[in-house]
């Protein structure tokens, strides 16, 4: 849509609910066959015009939808190997199939992964893939504090890069949240800064959940004035897993509810929500939208006061290996190298000072009549 000299994006977007496939026990995941539903719901969204197509939380292979059994110790551990084993790498040949996926739909995809991570092993995070419709991967956003049993699984995300996954795309402004993230005003804030304009919300679809998915998502559209995108996943009775672990949700009825809806910038549903059934929810997203409700509070502009309100954000990343020559200061890591190169330059500008005083200076008579600089 123009308007003036502005031109909007107008296009479908799709929040898919609907279930991973997992296997009874001992071996508890499918991966492979959960990537083949993930690629066929792909292409179903894409065919039906969508060209943002949204997932739910942790959705390959699964989101963690057990904890700790005491008594079962032994089982525990092999159901942590076998969730390790099962998860997504990036790049890796989930995201290959994904990203082929995503190309021939010729749609961004955010994907809710549990991501294993290539650098160091037996780590995993609660991730959002994205990639675009060219079938290249965009970025990785890693949740940054993990909820309840997660913290059996995942490791939080850093700072750095992992708070810069908001990406101006041909779409608008696209970023988004894994489930507890909405209840962190900071991080909410920390996107809104960074412009963005469409929301993704990635939920486990738990029952009990339905109250904080609606109100949380609802409430940063409205603040950011974004539109968002809600994916919740929702498993039916005859999909989940009969012999799976004992603590699990898996063993309660009804325990799985979905969720799933698209968000106008001011918090209201223009599709959705959606409860208790496998599907994939549509809404037509106008872009020129974003701005008038923006007239009365906009956090980028007239509603900023940054001169007394700011957020102070980590820019760098921390690794657990840091070289012998680096120091750790009140700021974080401070190599010893930097502060020798500065003082290096330090050193230069003086010589050149001094360079300089010495050519200004006047000349003195020598014994043999010559004159030399004093």
């Amino acid at each position: 849509m123009e308007q003036g000299r502005f031109k909007f994006p107008v296009f479908k977007a799709a929040a898919v609910q609907a279930a991973p496939v997992w296997k009874d026990a001992p071996d508890y995941f499918d991966a492979e066959a959960t990537l083949a539903k993930a690629v066929k719901l792909i292409a179903e969204a894409g065919c039906n015009g969508a060209r943002l197509i949204v997932f739910p939380e942790s959705w390959m292979p699964s989101y963690c939808y057990w904890s700790l059994d005491i008594a079962e110790r032994p089982r525990f551990s092999d159901i942590w190997a076998k969730y390790l084993w099962s998860s997504v790498t990036v790049p890796g040949p989930e995201t290959e199939a994904l990203c082929a996926a995503a190309k021939r739909a010729g749609a961004y995809v955010v994907m809710g992964i549990n991501e294993s991570n290539t650098q160091y092993r037996g780590r995993m995070h609660n991730s959002m893939l994205y990639i675009s419709p060219r079938g290249e991967i965009l970025g990785v956003h890693r949740k940054i504090c993990v909820t309840v049993q997660e913290r059996l699984f995942h490791t939080a995300g850093d700072g750095g890069d992992n708070l810069k996954t908001v990406f101006k795309t041909d779409i608008g402004i696209l970023g988004g949240s894994i489930c507890g993230e909405h209840a962190q005003p900071t991080l909410l804030y920390n996107w809104i800064m960074q412009g963005i304009e469409v929301h993704c919300s990635l939920w486990p679809g738990n029952c009990g959940m339905e109250n904080g998915t609606d109100i949380k998502s609802r409430a940063f559209c409205d603040m950011a004035k974004a539109y968002g995108v809600i994916a919740a996943t929702y498993i039916p009775e005859e999909s989940k897993p009969k012999n799976f672990y004992s603590n699990s949700y898996f063993n309660i009825p009804g325990s799985s509810r979905g969720g799933s809806g698209i968000v106008s910038p001011r918090g209201e549903y223009i599709a959705g929500p959606v409860y208790d059934t496998e599907t994939i929810v549509y809404g037509d997203i106008d872009l020129s939208e974003v701005d008038r409700p923006r007239a009365a509070v906009n956090l980028t502009g007239l509603y900023g006061r940054w001169d007394i309100l700011r957020l102070c954000v980590q820019e760098e990343t921390y690794q657990p290996l840091v070289p012998m020559a680096g120091q750790i200061g009140s700021n974080g890591i401070v190599e010893v190298q930097e502060e020798i190169s500065r003082l290096k330059q330090q050193i230069a500008a003086l010589e050149n000072a001094l360079h300089g005083l010495s050519a200004s200076a006047p000349a003195v008579a020598t014994a043999s009549g010559k004159r030399t600089p004093g």
